[in-house]
């Protein structure tokens, strides 16, 4: 499936995955840690757009123009500002952000390292990059079955659950100030800071 077909059925299968295991209400309490000048990378329909601080300016990225076309359409209380950019090379200066936020994006992405490499130079030297992303569960037999959906996920839509973000984040240079698993561990909330 490509990623712009995936604008048309991406927030009803969130919704229909997020609400009955509580993940959108910490995805809420997770955007509302966001501060300042903020970058949302893969902002997709925009669907963390809402829960935006009415006192911050949110700047979301995406390579699709479809997803951004419907970003665009939702209501926020902070400033926002959509771009097209890519985010293994982002159109910033360095230091340009307080928070940076990816939820569900960097599970689709292949290059993650290149894409951390890019959120600890824009990032200001106190900013925090706040994280909701897929990852392997805790139970051995959900890890293995999560492994074998995800030679078949990652084909279709890049969705990985076979990656240790916690880890990954640490090995690119940023200290893991608190994380959270939900969802038997198939999901990992992180609060980090470039180190």
């Amino acid at each position: 499936m490509s990623y712009e077909l995936a604008g048309y059925i991406y927030e009803p299968v969130n919704t229909l995955l997020e609400v009955p295991t509580g993940i959108r209400r910490i995805r809420r309490e997770l955007i509302e840690k966001a501060k300042g000048r903020i970058l949302e990378l893969g902002v997709g329909t925009g669907l963390n757009l809402p829960l935006y601080r009415g006192d911050s300016e949110v700047v979301g990225v995406d390579l699709s123009e479809r997803m951004l076309e419907k970003a665009g359409n939702k209501k926020s209380r902070a400033r926002v500002k959509l771009l097209k950019a890519d985010a293994r090379s982002l159109p910033f200066p360095d230091g340009s952000f307080d928070t940076v936020v990816s939820t569900f994006f960097l599970c689709v992405v292949h290059e993650k390292r290149r894409v951390l490499g890019e959120v600890r130079r824009v990032l200001k030297t106190d900013g925090v990059f706040l994280a909701m992303e897929c990852s392997p569960p805790k139970n051995r037999l959900f890890r293995v079955f999560l492994t074998v959906l995800s030679k078949l996920t990652s084909k279709l839509t890049g969705t990985d659950f076979r990656t240790d973000f916690t880890e990954l984040l640490r090995e690119n240079g940023f200290g893991v100030l608190e994380e959270r698993s939900l969802v038997n561990g198939t999901v990992e909330v992180i609060v980090a800071k470039p180190s």
